[in-house]
C-alpha cells in the first residue's frame, strides 16, 4: 500500500516513525549547530548567497548542511535508508543531513523540484522524458522539530507531478500535511512543493535528509565555498 501510495503521489507521510527521545537529543544536536550559524552570520550582509554549507533562499528561510556528525544521526538514518531502498531497490543512493528553520514572520518559497533535468532541454519546473523515465534516483526526507501547524507554515506539495514533464501550478490542488515531531515525510525530488510562509511568532524548525543516486551530480555543493570548515 505505502509503495502504491508513493508511486502515484510522490510523497508519503509515517506518523510517528521517530520515538520522542531521539527527537529530543536531535533537537539538541541541531540547537548547537544553530547557535553557532546564527552567531556568525549575525553580522554579515544577508540572504546568504554563496556558500555550499549554508543558503539562505530568501531573508529568514536558511538551509545549513553542516556539523551532522553526532552519532544519533546515523542511528536516526538506518530505518529511513531501508524505507528508501524499499522505494527504489534498483539505485544505490548516498545522503547527507540538512536543517530548514523558517524564522518568524518568513515568507514561502516557489514552487519547485529538488532536482536539476539531466538534460539541457527544458525551462523553469518542467521535465524532459527521460526524467520521468528514471526510477526514484532522488529523494528529500523532511522531520519537523516543532509542531507543524497552517500558522508556522506546512510544506505544500502538488501530488503526482513526479509524473508530469509540465505540471499547471496555478490550478493544482495542493497537499499541505500538518505534521509533530517524530513524523517523517519522503517524496520524489520531481515533484514540485514549497515552503509556505511563517505566519508565527516563532520559528519553524525542520531537519532533513537528501538521499542522491551515487551518479547524480548535486549542484548544490558546486560552488564549494564554505562559510563553517571547522562543521564539515
Amino acid at each position: 500500500m505505502e509503495l502504491n501510495q508513493f508511486q502515484n503521489d510522490g510523497v508519503i507521510v509515517f506518523k510517528n516513525l521517530i520515538d520522542g527521545k531521539k527527537i529530543e537529543v536531535i533537537q539538541l544536536e541541531i540547537a548547537k549547530i544553530r547557535d553557532l550559524v546564527m552567531k556568525k552570520i549575525s553580522k554579515m550582509d544577508r540572504p546568504l548567497k554563496n556558500y555550499s554549507d549554508i543558503a539562505e533562499r530568501q531573508l529568514g528561510r536558511l538551509d545549513y548542511r553542516c556539523g551532522f556528525t553526532a552519532d544519533i544521526f546515523n542511528v536516526i538514518a538506518q530505518p529511513i535508508i531501508d524505507i528508501v531502498n524499499s522505494l527504489s531497490p534498483h539505485v544505490d543512493f548516498r545522503h547527507y543531513w540538512g536543517a530548514i528553520p523558517s524564522l518568524a514572520s518568513s515568507g514561502p518559497t516557489d514552487l519547485h523540484r529538488d532536482i536539476y533535468p539531466i538534460l539541457n532541454t527544458t525551462e523553469g519546473n518542467d521535465l524532459d522524458k527521460l526524467d520521468l523515465n528514471l526510477p526514484p534516483y532522488y529523494f528529500t526526507v523532511l522531520m519537523p522539530l516543532v509542531e507543524i501547524t497552517k500558522l508556522n507554515g506546512p510544506t505544500e506539495f502538488i501530488k503526482g507531478s513526479h509524473k508530469k514533464m509540465i505540471a499547471k501550478e496555478n490550478t493544482e490542488r495542493l497537499y499541505a500535511p500538518l505534521l509533530s515531531p517524530g513524523d517523517v515525510v519522503i517524496f520524489d525530488g520531481r515533484t514540485l512543493h514549497r515552503g509556505s510562509a511563517n505566519q508565527s511568532q516563532d520559528e519553524r524548525l525542520v531537519a532533513y535528509i537528501t538521499f542522491v543516486a551515487k551518479w547524480y551530480h548535486d549542484q548544490t555543493f558546486e560552488i564549494n565555498d564554505y562559510l563553517f570548515p571547522e562543521l564539515l
